[in-house]
Parts: structure tokens; C-alpha cells; sequence
């Protein structure tokens, strides 16, 4: 059997991985701050294939404890294969460096950065002697590549998430190691986080009207579209690991 772990459940993108896997056959623990009535419909439409778990992952120092309970469940349904999909992030802040609020930088950092390093370095961890492939996706952005003003949070940690899935690839294939671990750039969706980078201010965020347009002129993909692909690429493609794949690749 199979098992996935999918963060930011709630809406979005993550809300369509965890449906798509969940129709696939495969057991999906998901994980949100918030159990809103889209996660009870898929609890109830999913007949036993999704459970959730209730936190909040910008509280960084208890994400260990977390995982090593989830770990417990795992190894006692001895899938063969665990997928580790870290979707959860914000936007925001966005704003001009010299403008933040520095608590906004660290909850960001926390969220978006330090919560699936330490997500994936426990499950690693605990699952090291244990005969499971983990396939690990780390959900990236364009952000990543291009410098965006009043995106320095969110520019600056979707680029560190880009080098620690290649770092974490290199090092499985210098050890042959089964797991795999890539990143993911899901484009332009529509969801409610183009909704708030098009609430921004123009001052803090001068390409808004290009943002606006996408809107507009009907650019932005249906997260669904956008989780079936993701989905394909995992379950039927050979993985290169480290690899930083693109949903513009695959449609």
C-alpha cells in the first residue's frame, strides 16, 4: 500500500493533491490550521482514504514531536511507499524591505522555509531504518528564479526551498538511496493567494496590474488541472532527484 502526508490541505492546491491521491487509492493524512467544509466533505467523499490533522506549522518547535507521531501511524500500516508533499506557504508579507513587520518576516520564514526542512528531516530520520521509499515534493514557485518587488519573504524563501530539494537530491544520489526528493512550481492558479497578491498595494507591489491581468484575461489554471499533473508526474514518472520540475512541463 501506499500513504501520503499533505500540508495545507484547507483550500487550494493542497485541498486538490490531497482529492486526486485520495481518488487514486492512496491513504492521505492531511494537514491544515484550519478543518473548514471542504475538508469534511473530503473526509466524507473520500470513504476512509483521508484523515486530518488539525495544526499550525508556523509553530516550529513542535513540528518534531508531530511528525514522530505520524511516523508511529505509518509504520504501523508498513506502506511501502510514504509521498511527503509540502504544500503549505504565504504570500505575504508584501512589502518593501524596510517596511516589514519583522514578525511577519519570521512567521513566513517559519511557514515557508523552516517547516518543510524539518518536516523532511524527521521524517528521514525516523524512517532510516525502516523499507519505505519516501518521495518528497517540495512545492516551489517562479518566485523562486525572479526577483519580484515587495516579494523579499516570499522570493527569498521559495529560492532557499529550490536549493534544499537539490542539495537533499544530491545527497541520495551520492549514497544510492531509493527516496526522492524534487520540488514542484505549480504556475499561475487560481486561488486565494493570487486573490491577496492582488489586493496589495500598488506602492509595496508595482506589478500588480500584470497580476490583475492574469485574472482577467482568464491565465490562471483551476488548482485541480494543476494537482491531476502533479499527481501523473509522482505516481508514473522515473524522478530525477533534486530536479525542480515545472507544471508548464507537464501540460
Amino acid at each position: 500500500m501506499e500513504l501520503a502526508f499533505v500540508t495545507g490541505v484547507s483550500k487550494g492546491l493542497g485541498y486538490s493533491i490531497s482529492e486526486v491521491l485520495a481518488e487514486h487509492g492512496i491513504e492521505v493524512i492531511g494537514l491544515s490550521r484550519n478543518t473548514n467544509e471542504m475538508v469534511k466533505n473530503l473526509m466524507t467523499n473520500s470513504k476512509g482514504q483521508y484523515t486530518h490533522i488539525s495544526a499550525d506549522l508556523i509553530n516550529v518547535e513542535e513540528i518534531e514531536s508531530l511528525i514522530k507521531r505520524i511516523c508511529q501511524r505509518i509504520l504501523a500500516e508498513k506502506p511501502q511507499k510514504l509521498y511527503v508533499i509540502n504544500n503549505a506557504s504565504i504570500i505575504e508579507p508584501i512589502e518593501r524591505l524596510g517596511f516589514l513587520d519583522n514578525h511577519s518576516i519570521q512567521q513566513a520564514v517559519h511557514l515557508n522555509l523552516l517547516a518543510p526542512m524539518l518536516i523532511n528531516n524527521t521524517f528521514l530520520k525516523e524512517l532510516r531504518n525502516e523499507d519505505i521509499e519516501l518521495v518528497i515534493v517540495n512545492v516551489t514557485s517562479g518566485a523562486a528564479e525572479r526577483p519580484i518587488h515587495g516579494w523579499n519573504v516570499y522570493n527569498g524563501t521559495k529560492a532557499a526551498i529550490n536549493m534544499h530539494t537539490k542539495v537533499a537530491g544530491l545527497e541520495q544520489e551520492n549514497i544510492k538511496g531509493s527516496h526522492k526528493i524534487i520540488a514542484f512550481n505549480p504556475g499561475l492558479m487560481d486561488t486565494d493567494m493570487q486573490g491577496t497578491i492582488r489586493g496589495a498595494e500598488e506602492e509595496a507591489f508595482t506589478e500588480i496590474n500584470k497580476f490583475l491581468s492574469f485574472k482577467t484575461n482568464g491565465d490562471l489554471r483551476q488548482p485541480s488541472k494543476v494537482a491531476s499533473a502533479l499527481v501523473d508526474l509522482i505516481l508514473n514518472e522515473n524522478l530525477m532527484n533534486g530536479k525542480i520540475y515545472s507544471v508548464n512541463e507537464l501540460l
